[in-house]
């Protein structure tokens, strides 16, 4: 894949900027004795420069600078490496090892862009993304050889309209998708060129085929809530998080949960925090025991959280323009982070711990170590 020169000379200069973090701290990472935990996540600071950053809650252990806004993170199978995507309709990508050595860029093909999320195979070799096939109006799924400079070998489709977000069940062969079902165009800027007929789905795909194994579309009613993202919680639940493209004071259930086989259950909030969460999830993740999911609404500046087995809302904390949420080693706890700087840490039953952090986070976090 060849390079644009902006990105290639980023790359130069995110190598340099690497080498100027501690690098005792890169080494106890390396090495297994550093005791914080460790996420990723995309982010901006106040002069305006994108970043991804490997970060405790103690400062940075790693960042590196991108040459435009970023959006989610993909973690290697193995810990050692993870990836930044750019956010739509960004064509960059960088893959980091948690050690020191340099990172590795790619980037889509000229007619394609990415969507901002994708996954590793359950072995590691390689990276699937989600991405636009926007002349043709097509979803797909890009591969790339993460053994070889993360070189793309082909791709599959995602049997649907704008792939966001994708996770692998825990056989390691079946991919879910998310599927938004908005048609966008680069020319067009952030544009929805198909609200009217739009058609969100959840697919199930043969990762090795390509093959659809299941697609579920939600009942006509909800043609315009677009299903986002994704977390995998116990029992290969698939929990996911809509953003709602209809009327605003519709406020319709935002939240579902679904295992292959049974129908789509979707869940509202309670009184009138379903109204607060504003028709938009920005993000959704599961807690390190997979009973607990957290799902954030970044314009009602509420994190709401869910029993995964009994399928029903629990409560939620406020946090101004929280988004991004990554679990903790602890049970019923998330990292939380916000566009507003606030790097934060919530125990569902218990109190939030937040501090300021200096960077405007992005919509994702993931956990590392």
């Amino acid at each position: 894949m060849q390079l644009d020169r902006r990105t290639l000379l980023m790359s130069f200069a995110s190598s340099a900027v690497m080498l100027a973090l501690p690098r005792d701290a890169v080494a106890a990472l390396s090495a297994g004795a550093f005791s914080a935990e460790v996420f990723a996540a995309a982010r901006k600071d106040d002069r305006g420069a994108y970043s991804a950053a490997l970060f405790s809650l103690d400062g940075d252990v790693r960042a590196i600078e991108l040459p435009g806004r970023g959006h989610d993170v993909a973690l290697s199978p193995d810990g050692g490496e993870w990836v930044a995507f750019a956010r739509r309709p960004g064509r960059f990508g960088v893959a980091i090892p948690v050690g020191t050595r340099p990172p590795v860029w790619f980037a889509s093909k000229s007619d394609r862009h990415f969507f901002g999320h994708g996954v590793f195979s359950a072995a590691g070799r390689l990276l699937y993304a989600t991405e636009n096939d926007y002349e043709r109006a097509a979803g797909v799924i890009g591969v790339r050889d993460a053994t070889d400079s993360y070189r793309q070998i082909g791709e599959f489709p995602a049997h649907g309209m704008e792939p966001h977000d994708i996770a692998l069940l825990s056989d390691g062969r079946t991919m879910v998708i998310a599927n938004g079902g908005i048609r966008t165009h680069p020319d067009k800027g952030t544009e929805e060129l198909n609200l009217p007929d739009m058609r969100p789905s959840l697919v199930y795909v043969d990762v090795a085929t390509g093959d659809l194994l299941e697609e579920h579309v939600l009942a006509p009613e909800l043609h315009q809530l677009s299903i986002r993202h994704l977390a995998i919680a116990s029992g290969d639940t698939v929990v996911f998080g809509c953003q709602y493209r209809g009327p605003e004071q519709d406020a319709p259930p935002l939240v579902g949960f679904h295992r292959r086989g049974e129908t789509p259950v979707i869940v509202e909030a309670s009184g009138e925090t379903q109204q607060g969460l504003r028709n938009y999830i920005g993000s959704v993740a599961s807690d390190s025991g997979g009973g607990i999911v957290a799902a954030s609404a970044p314009k009602g500046s509420l994190i709401t959280y869910w029993d995964v087995a009994a399928r029903r809302y629990l409560g939620a904390r406020d946090l101004n323009d929280g988004c991004g949420l990554a679990p903790t080693h602890r049970s019923a706890s998330f990292l939380l982070t916000s566009g507003e700087g606030w790097l934060a840490t919530d125990d569902v039953n218990g109190s939030m711990d937040r501090q300021a952090s200096g960077f405007q986070w992005d919509n994702h976090a993931i956990l590392v170590r």
